[in-house]
């Protein structure tokens, strides 16, 4: 495996703070091949940049071009893959093995948006001064984050603030409006909600965890709360800057026109309604999950097909779609609600 030294021989790595290198090294992933495997055919898809450490690769480029890439080389030092070309090029071991590592080529571009701003940024900046930047693997690599366009990343690290907070402090309460998003630095906290015997932790949270967000999509109060179980650090995003780079770029809406043709076609048309307004006015067919049941019971759902979800209210229907998104379903929010849909089922 590379090491985090030897990081800083290849692009875009060599433009990027050293003092990062250790948290990139643990995304990376070493791959061998041997003579005459492909590593890349036309059609297929990685997320990863893969980068040739040691051998010889055959590459035919989709007008036809070919070259060969020695390990030694100076073209080695970028990647041998680019996840957003890979699906044109043809890649085959020319020596008796190869020897490379990857790592997620979304994250590496976050990345250096990241660097750049810790680079710019003042010297009593929230971004400055971590014991440990291991947090920052967590917000990078989170489903939602991942779909921000990269020229909407900096303003993400513009607006985050950091706190400091105790043993015993209240982040959030169930049943309250929702104003911040979290990210965990330093220390874990608990979920808690209340149940018929009492308030009950339901979960745990650490370093890297995002959390906070559902009630700054939806609108509506708090379904959980949310206390420190030792004392650490935070960064947080207020709702509306939350609102304007995570929601808008992570929810995707669909016409009932749209939506009917991809239901036809085998996606899962999901009520996120509560179940007695589901069966006041339900879509024979479709499947009946409420918002708050929506994490536990998300095994219903078959993560192959694509998912829309529908409600008789805008902000129900994107939290739903929100947080599945992030789960890594397809999932599409229908516009005009499920009486929308009916009218349109009606006329067809």
């Amino acid at each position: 495996m590379i090491s985090a030294e030897q990081l800083k021989d290849y692009f875009p790595f060599n433009k990027i703070n050293p003092i990062f290198y250790p948290l990139l090294l643990s995304q990376c992933q070493s791959f061998e091949a041997q003579k005459n495997e492909f590593i890349s055919k036309p059609g297929q898809t990685f997320k990863q940049s893969l980068f040739l450490t040691q051998g010889v690769v055959h590459i035919t480029t989709e007008s036809g071009r070919e070259k060969i890439l020695k390990s030694k080389s100076l073209s080695a030092k970028y990647p041998i893959i680019d996840a957003h070309k890979s699906q044109q090029v043809t890649i085959k071991v020319a020596s008796n093995q190869i020897t490379g590592f990857g790592i997620n080529a979304k994250l590496l571009e976050q990345f250096q948006v990241w660097d750049r701003c810790h680079a710019a940024a003042a010297l009593d900046s929230p971004l400055r001064n971590h014991l440990n930047y291991q947090w920052l693997l967590g917000l990078l690599n989170s489903r939602t984050v991942q779909m921000i366009p990269q020229g909407n990343v900096a303003e993400l690290f513009a607006v985050l603030e950091r706190i400091e907070v105790r043993a015993g402090d209240e982040l959030m309460s169930e049943g309250e409006a929702g104003d911040y998003c979290y990210i965990i630095v330093d220390g874990e906290a608990g979920v808690f909600k209340c149940q018929a015997e009492g308030e009950a932790q339901v979960a745990k949270l650490s370093p890297g965890d995002l959390f906070g967000e559902s009630a700054l999509v939806s609108n509506e109060p708090r379904n959980a709360g949310v206390r420190m179980l030792t004392k650490g650090v935070l960064m947080r995003l207020p709702g509306e800057a939350f609102r304007k780079l995570l929601k808008a770029h992570v929810v995707r809406w669909i016409t009932a026109e749209k939506a009917l043709q991809k239901i036809a076609n085998g996606a899962t048309l999901l009520d996120v309604r509560e179940s007695d307004e589901y069966q006041q006015l339900g879509i024979k067919g479709s499947l009946n999950i409420p918002l708050p049941e929506l994490r536990e019971r998300s095994r219903q759902l078959n993560p192959k097909a694509p998912i829309i979800t529908a409600s008789n209210m805008g902000s129900r229907c994107a939290a739903a779609a929100y947080t599945l998104t992030t789960m890594e379903f397809d999932v599409y929010a229908l516009q005009g609600g499920i009486s929308g849909l009916m009218r349109h089922i009606e006329r067809a």
